[in-house]
């Protein structure tokens, strides 16, 4: 009986783990929503858009972040002012404490990152998916994530097509998915052998 070459005997079984490691695994896509509590734009997306991801499963793809501070404005001594009035900063707050449970520090850092927003937020809600400001097609933001996601495509995203896409595949490179190179080079390895 011939004996099989070691080489193919322990890399197959090395790149079959190694397909399922977490590294392997599509990234989530990452999506942040800078908004305020007595924004009528911002429920109205958050009620009427946003709440779409729970309801298709794109939710089960996406890292949402909700950043309640909008178009706020600290004072140097470290007062605020929010958009709507008073009761925005206290609605604000207790969003930020609901979803952080530290509202006086995470005001702060909300504020912080809002106004380190590349390129400035020029309204609310601004909406980011990995990282690209959506601007004026913040709607459309299920585009985005679908298009943005690197793993199988869940059935929410059947059917939503960016016009854009051509300038999304190019800026990401329209990368493989690892998982999938690590099966390729094994077939090819167990029919090189």
């Amino acid at each position: 009986m011939a004996s099989r070459p070691l080489l193919p005997q322990f890399l197959i079984p090395f790149l079959a783990l190694l397909c399922l490691a977490p590294a392997c695994a599509a990234r989530r896509v990452s999506v942040s929503v800078y908004y305020e509590a007595l924004c009528p734009f911002c429920s109205g997306y958050v009620v009427n858009d946003l709440a779409r991801i729970f309801q298709n499963g794109l939710s089960s793809i996406v890292d949402l972040r909700l950043v309640p501070f909008g178009n706020g404005r600290v004072s140097p001594d470290g007062s605020m002012t929010c958009q709507h009035g008073e009761d925005e900063c206290r609605l604000n707050a207790i969003e930020a404490c609901v979803i952080r449970l530290w509202p006086d520090a995470l005001e702060l850092q909300n504020a912080a990152e809002t106004f380190a927003l590349q390129p400035p937020n020029q309204f609310v809600p601004w909406v980011v998916v990995n990282g690209r400001p959506l601007g004026d097609d913040y709607t459309n933001f299920e585009a985005y994530i679908c298009s943005a996601y690197d793993g199988e495509l869940p059935a929410a995203c059947r059917g939503k097509h960016l016009a854009i896409t051509q300038h999304i595949k190019a800026s990401r490179g329209d990368k493989r998915n690892p998982r999938e190179l690590a099966i390729v080079l094994a077939l090819c390895i167990a029919l090189w052998f």
